[in-house]
């Protein structure tokens, strides 16, 4: 399944659908090129009877990001799930609840545009 763009209003449906990935676990960041990040996290998918899901999240015009090492990844705290933010000139995707202050979080990317992949669970 190709990367879906992500607006505001999609971005609204999809992380009421995964619980803002409360609880989730990271799987692995991966830079694609100097200016795009892809982060995939495991989550529960309400709409599939809270099956989990595996979800990408593609950020592209990376100008900002705080990121961690692939040893630790699996020990951030997710409880408070993952902050998305879309606006008409950035966009950023934080792991807490960061709402207005992404690059405050303990794990951020923030760039000009992001898009997301459904992918199946990783276990």
């Amino acid at each position: 399944m190709p990367v879906k763009p992500l607006s505001v209003q999609t971005l609204t449906a999809l992380l009421a659908r995964l619980d803002n990935a409360k609880h989730g676990e990271i799987r692995s960041i991966t830079p694609l090129s100097p200016i795009s990040i892809s982060i995939r996290f495991s989550v529960q998918d309400i709409a599939r009877g809270y099956d989990w899901i595996d979800i990408a999240f593609r950020v592209e015009g990376v100008r900002d990001a705080k990121l961690a090492s692939d040893n630790v990844l699996k020990s951030l705290d997710m409880s408070e799930g993952i902050t998305v933010e879309i606006t008409a000139n950035a966009c950023a995707l934080a792991l807490g609840n960061y709402n207005g202050r992404a690059n405050e979080a303990p794990l951020y990317i923030i760039g000009a545009s992001m898009g997301y992949e459904e992918l199946p669970f990783s276990g």
